[in-house]
């Protein structure tokens, strides 16, 4: 007979790719943020100051610094390319 202690530690949610970008995303999800970065960046605002966007489109949301001071193109690249070199090693390791 097994007397197991239920585990009492709170389960912790996996934390989001993009949200590694913010300080805070305020009020916003981090798929509403990331929707709303691949509209901007398909809308050609890649130009755009990553600061000035960020205020428009997500109010409340703070970048990282050295985020903030780029471009919206330059956070885009920030994200996607981290995702898209896991999913390369993912493939190597078959």
């Amino acid at each position: 007979m097994s007397n197991r202690v239920p585990d009492l530690r709170p389960a912790i949610a996996a934390k989001h790719p993009f949200e590694s970008c913010f300080v805070d995303l305020g009020n916003h999800s981090a798929d509403k943020a990331l929707n709303a970065l691949t509209h901007a960046v398909h809308a050609e605002q890649r130009d755009m100051n990553a600061y000035d966007w960020i205020t428009q489109a997500l109010p409340g949301a703070t970048l990282k610094p050295a985020l903030a001071f780029g471009t919206v193109g330059e956070l885009y690249r920030s994200y996607t390319r981290p995702a898209e070199f896991g999913r390369l090693k993912q493939i190597w390791r078959l």
